[in-house]
């Protein structure tokens, strides 16, 4: 199973994207991530995503490894999903045919007899199927709402309903969108611009503001830090992890006391790695003679080309279609 942290990272390359002062890439990405809560219309926001998708493929930044970095925020998405789906009551029931899409279930001694039964099988295939835990821990949940469907015994000590309403697919489908859009965007922008553009870009977007200048330049350094060194942790992890396997520890076994203490045993060599790299950088950011808020010339200077003037008018026809259509038609 491959650990490696994608999202944060730069990839090599050479599209027009990449050529892009980061100042304009910066600006366009807060616009668009603006215009993304702006629209409620679904099929904008579809039309919106499928526009990200195609800079994606115009960036020629490898399909897979764009879509790695999803995986850390799959599992939020999914739940974010159904929790929109199960607990959203705007709407109607939806209907199919003469049937409303509506499951009522009643708890008797033999539903959590079965439920039981169903933990305990989790557990001991759990033993063997760790990559797919979740799959099974799911599967067994269908099927125990399954059965309680099938199975009408009184008497029954709860009794609930769940119902699926009309609006509930659509708030659904929006935050959906919306999410991964979001992540499109940022993925976008940290794979085609390197950290030390992030950081000389940030520094020129809030050049304006001379007076909190000083704190603008140790904020641009601080932001493209975090986004150098998040992948960087995330792979030291991986290392801890595989080294505390190989001496016996176990992290998906043991009771919660025992889950604890070793979660211990990642956390303190975290710290210390984390404190080491602090200081390690610290020392060679003061021997290349960087002094916080002070005057500092840089070796490349930002400058605005042909693509950024188009890029700018562009974002200004798109933002300015958008507000008018939201205050016209209401999308």
């Amino acid at each position: 199973m491959n650990h490696k942290m994608v999202f944060g990272q730069y990839v090599d390359g050479s599209s027009w994207i990449y050529r892009l002062d980061p100042r304009t890439k910066m600006i366009v990405l807060f616009f668009m991530m603006i215009s993304l809560f702006i629209v409620s219309n679904l099929f904008v926001l579809l039309g919106i995503l499928c526009f990200i998708f195609i800079l994606v493929l115009s960036a020629r930044i490898p399909l897979n490894q764009f879509l790695q970095s999803f995986k850390a925020m799959s599992l939020l998405l999914f739940f974010t999903l159904i929790f929109q789906i199960l607990f959203n009551h705007e709407g109607k029931v939806i209907e199919i045919g003469s049937y409303e899409l509506s499951f009522s279930f009643d708890l008797t001694l033999l539903s959590i007899f079965i439920g039981v039964i169903l933990l305990f099988i989790y557990f001991v295939l759990g033993k063997w199927i760790h990559k797919f835990r979740f799959t099974l821990l799911f599967v067994l949940l269908v099927l125990f709402f399954y059965l309680q469907t099938i199975l009408h015994v009184k008497p029954s000590f709860v009794q609930y309903t769940i119902s699926i309403y009309t609006h509930a697919f659509y708030s659904a489908s929006r935050v959906f969108l919306r999410i991964v859009s979001l992540l499109s965007l940022s993925a976008l922008l940290t794979f085609t611009t390197k950290p030390t553009d992030l950081n000389s870009g940030i520094e020129g977007i809030f050049y304006p503001l001379k007076f909190l200048r000083r704190y603008m330049s140790i904020f641009a350094m601080m932001m493209s830090i975090a986004l150098r060194f998040i992948p960087t942790l995330f792979n030291e992890s991986q290392k801890i992890l595989k080294a505390q396997a190989s001496r016996g520890a176990d992290f998906h076994e043991g009771n919660l006391k025992q889950k604890t203490s070793q979660m211990i045993s990642l956390l303190i060599p975290m710290f210390v790695i984390s404190y080491k790299r602090a200081e390690e950088l610290a020392n060679a950011m003061e021997a290349r003679g960087y002094i916080p808020g002070e005057e500092r010339t840089s070796l490349h200077i930002l400058k605005f080309h042909l693509m950024d003037g188009i890029s700018f008018l562009f974002l200004f026809f798109f933002f300015s279609g958008l507000i008018v259509s939201k205050i016209i038609w209401g999308i």
